[in-house]
């Protein structure tokens, strides 16, 4: 997960932006969940990180609200 941190801006320059990523119980790997998923964009992460990670294919885009109170 920290190799995802330091390359965000580098992947992002490549045109992939991670929505989300951290732990996945279930794998014993790092889910990784795109704002756009494409299929180029899991083949590069693939590439770079390999079996390591799960790119899944369901695009997610986050929003945060600010709360007031």
């Amino acid at each position: 997960m920290e190799q995802l941190n330091a390359d965000h801006d580098w992947l992002a320059s490549q045109g992939v932006e991670l929505s989300q990523w951290g732990p996945d119980p279930d794998s014993g790997k790092v889910r990784v969940y795109l704002a756009h998923f494409t299929e180029a964009a899991q083949q590069l992460l693939a590439q770079r990180y390999g079996s390591a990670i799960v790119v899944d294919t369901e695009s997610r885009q986050w929003r945060f609200t600010r709360s007031t109170g």
